[in-house]
């Protein structure tokens, strides 16, 4: 039988905060940039990951009047529900899924919606009176293939510089929130046509505008951040290097921040098209930096590739918990994972469903093809730590808890010896029980919660396992031979 380590339930709460608080990032500088990104791949993608920058928008996505998406003029995204755009640019997914790869400074990307002189609100208006914003909508279906395809974007920007009109502005916000987008506004002049927008898209689906990347340049010159008021939304001013050099950046941005502090978050540049391929690039993220902080690298602890022998897209993350949408926010897909790098000093464990489920696979070693271990593209969620221990805060917290460990009255565990399936049965309730199981070194292997009282434990490989079941402040443990 397992023997657990009694240790204080406070410790490991204070534990799980200091873990929350040193993942926590929070986007405070930003840069706009167009046809270097996809265009000079060979140097862009490392020049912004290193930059300082803790957010990049990819600008700009144009909407035609059929609702067809064509980027910058330059080439077409999506047409009729399918992503076309790798016909001109075949490595603009897995590059924006580099952007984010560690080491970066990048926590955020945004493609943004339309520019000055643009129709595209114009069209989406029209659209939207005419088919709406439900599923059989083009602009549904266009948005949802952006989202499919590049899962890593997180947000949308509005620039609207012509049409103003609130109504469909919003339908079209709370559409790209509920397929799984924030969105970020724009705004230049008509300060009351960009709050409506706000408000009346976070009244419908809270928290889908989560940011104003206010234009202090150009025609938006005379902006100030101290007179746009969004309420609790942030506002990040932004300002251009073609009309201020770092110095007069970042003196405007700390005026601004004494000023008005509490509603200014941080700045951004425009435009990456003047400065790409130079020190400018990264002097400009430091002026920013230097009135707001923010932009430090991440540490890259364990790179994942989509092909064996390290081949294909490779995503470095740092220590967390991955869940199915936070890997698929880094590029990392669903089952699609074939080998894998561990650093020094760090260790993964792999899990067959999302959430922590299933049968797991514990890593402290670079495993250059999963093929023969049976994990050729089956995680759907892991995690990453320093050390060689790598649990969910869950797991570890089950295991050292004080929780009595008992033997339920009427509790059967059948077929034993198992090849394929465990049944159970108890007197009492199991459902949702968090079951684990232990092989006998110890070593964690198979999370799951209980659903059916039955538990697939075909991946498991031959040999005698503990199942603990922790039900209603209480353990249940039974050993098991897996044929």
């Amino acid at each position: 039988m397992m023997k657990f380590t009694h240790v204080l339930l406070q410790v490991f709460m204070i534990s799980c905060l200091l873990l929350a608080a040193g993942e926590s990032v929070s986007a405070q500088s930003g840069i706009y940039g167009g046809g270097p990104i996809y265009k000079n791949r060979s140097y862009a993608i490392n020049e912004l990951r290193n930059s300082g920058y803790t957010y990049v928008v990819v600008w700009t996505i144009h909407i035609d009047a059929s609702g067809n998406f064509n980027f910058n003029a330059e080439f077409p995204l999506v047409q009729n529900g399918t992503y076309i755009g790798g016909n001109s640019y075949p490595n603009f997914v897995d590059d924006m899924a580099r952007l984010k790869s560690a080491p970066t400074t990048i926590n955020r990307l945004e493609f943004c919606l339309s520019a000055w002189g643009s129709s595209t609100f114009t069209n989406v208006k029209n659209l939207i009176a005419a088919q709406g914003t439900g599923s059989t909508s083009i602009l549904y279906k266009n948005f949802q293939a952006l989202r499919n395809t590049f899962p890593m974007v997180d947000a949308i920007g509005f620039d609207d510089e012509s049409a103003y009109d609130v109504s469909s502005a919003t339908a079209l916000a709370v559409m790209l929130g509920n397929l799984g987008f924030k969105v970020s506004l724009v705004p230049y002049t008509n300060s009351g046509y960009w709050t409506s927008v706000a408000t009346n898209t976070n009244n419908q689906r809270p928290g889908t505008v989560d940011r104003i990347d206010l234009q202090c340049y150009a025609g938006g010159a005379g902006n100030s951040p101290c007179n746009w008021n969004f309420g609790t939304i942030p506002v990040y001013a932004g300002l251009w290097d073609a009309e201020k050099s770092t110095t007069q950046v970042q003196n405007q941005l700390n005026t601004w921040k004494n000023s008005c502090g509490a509603r200014i978050k941080g700045g951004f540049m425009w435009l990456y098209d003047d400065i790409d391929n130079s020190s400018q690039t990264a002097a400009y993220a430091t002026a920013i930096r230097n009135v707001f902080g923010g932009g430090t690298l991440s540490t890259a602890a364990v790179t994942f590739y989509r092909d064996c022998n390290y081949g294909g897209l490779a995503i470095s993350l740092p220590t967390g918990d991955y869940t199915l949408a936070r890997l698929q926010s880094f590029g990392i897909r669903n089952d699609d994972i074939s080998s894998l790098n561990v650093n020094s000093g760090y260790s993964t464990r792999l899990y067959q469903n999302d959430n922590f489920g299933g049968t797991s696979l514990a890593l402290t070693a670079s495993n250059s093809c999963l093929v023969a271990a049976g994990w050729n593209d089956v995680a759907s969620s892991l995690i990453v730590r320093a050390g060689s221990g790598a649990r969910t805060a869950e797991e570890v917290s089950i295991q050292k808890s004080a929780l009595p460990v008992r033997s339920a009255k009427g509790f059967l565990l059948y077929p034993n010896p198992a090849a394929g399936e465990l049944k159970f049965q108890a007197d009492e309730d199991l459902s949702g029980a968090r079951i684990q199981i232990f092989d006998l070194s110890g070593r964690l292997v198979m999370t799951a919660r209980n659903m059916a009282n039955r538990l697939d434990i075909s991946r498991l490989h031959t040999g005698v396992y503990t199942i603990v079941f922790n039900n209603n402040g209480s353990m249940i443990t039974r050993q098991f031979v897996k044929q």
